[in-house]
């Protein structure tokens, strides 16, 4: 995979609006990761704090990803909150900082998981996010960003947004219906 994957697997979770993900630019983060890679490798395999802030920053990326593609299908203001919170931790200086983060706001991750199944595609996205969150090498994330972008290329945006302008909401239940049961 290159810095190019990734780059459209956000443009095509945000399409049409400007992706907002990553300060400096999304193939910029993915390069980062690659150059603290082989720095690593050239140490003799020992992991540095520069890694792993690169390689978070690229998993939160493709995290986000699914995220932003999952609320564009499930117009759910509450999965959004999650959004948000991806968003924010990718503003982070650290490793511990962008942990602070999540954990802190961990349960907007929950409303992700409401009416799940009402929707393939939905489905699908919440599975690679899932797959993403314990995905612990940059192979693993391109992968990952592969599936992501083979998926995203096949859901008709057009219409899951007529399917959701055709959804109505139910009228309320009568209570006294309610009460009679």
């Amino acid at each position: 995979m290159s810095a190019r994957s990734f780059e459209l697997l956000i443009e095509f979770a945000y399409a049409p609006e400007a992706p907002q993900a990553l300060e400096g630019g999304t193939a910029a983060a993915y390069e980062h990761l690659e150059r603290a890679l082989k720095a690593s490798r050239l140490k003799g395999g020992q992991p540095s704090e520069e890694l792993s802030f690169y390689f978070e920053m690229v998993r939160l990326g493709v995290a986000l990803a699914f995220v932003k593609a999952f609320t564009r299908l499930s117009d759910n203001e509450k999965s959004i909150e999650a959004l948000e919170t991806l968003q924010e931790a990718l503003k982070a200086n650290s490793t511990k900082d962008i942990d602070k983060i999540i954990q802190k706001k961990i349960g907007s991750f929950d409303h992700l998981y409401h009416e799940i199944f009402v929707n393939e595609h939905r489905e699908l996205l919440l599975g690679l996010f899932e797959r993403t969150l314990d995905a612990g090498t940059k192979e693993e994330l391109d992968e990952l960003t592969m599936e992501g972008l083979e998926l995203l290329e096949d859901i008709d945006w057009e219409a899951a947004a007529q399917n959701d302008e055709d959804d109505e909401p139910l009228p309320p239940l009568d209570e006294d219906f309610l009460k009679n049961l």
